[in-house]
């Protein structure tokens, strides 16, 4: 018996629950020790500055006035700074650890990662923007919309990729496939 296989058998791993749940731990603890050394680390800044200029971009494209400088946009009734946490970064973070520890072929992971990665940027940009427009317009909701409302939303979004994902884009093996009926002899 390998080194590797006994590690398997003592922690359980070739159950495929405890494997998923071992492999996603792992990636979020991964993912939070990375998210907290960079979050306020210039590496992000130029991440951060295109989310603020696309947001701007986008709210002028609605009619409104805004600039950006930076990672701060400023209209002359509201302005906001992106911040690390006003990005996808975590519930990519989320999604991306769900897919790699979900049985699944490197392609599927890769279209899964891939996909949902664009999508929660999209998904981001709309919550930036739904925030930006509250902010303007309700500035006394902004932190129910903000801490409340969409902290969790975009979790649930993160999750319900994921959950697509795994359901429409992952082909079982036909060992496992739930269409199949067992044969019988």
């Amino acid at each position: 018996m390998t080194l590797l296989s006994e590690i398997e058998r003592r922690l359980h791993l070739r159950n495929p629950i405890v494997r998923f749940c071992a492999i996603f731990f792992s990636c979020i603890v991964v993912s939070i020790g990375l998210y907290l050394a960079l979050r306020h680390n210039s590496i992000l800044d130029p991440f951060l500055n295109f989310n603020a200029r696309l947001a701007t971009g986008l709210w002028n494209l609605f009619g409104n006035s805004a600039h950006a400088d930076g990672a701060i946009t400023a209209s002359d009734k509201f302005n906001f700074e992106v911040t690390a946490e006003c990005t996808s970064i975590v519930p990519t973070a989320i999604l991306l650890s769900a897919v790699l520890a979900w049985p699944s072929t490197r392609r599927e992971k890769l279209i899964g990662i891939g996909a949902g990665t664009v999508a929660l940027f999209v998904i981001n940009q709309i919550r930036i923007l739904t925030l930006f427009y509250v902010g303007t317009s309700f500035p006394d909701l902004l932190d129910i919309a903000h801490y409340v409302v969409w902290q969790g939303l975009i979790v649930l979004i993160a999750l319900g990729l994921w959950l697509f994902w795994a359901e429409k884009m992952v082909h079982s093996s036909p060992r496992t496939s739930r269409t199949q009926k067992p044969q019988t002899q």
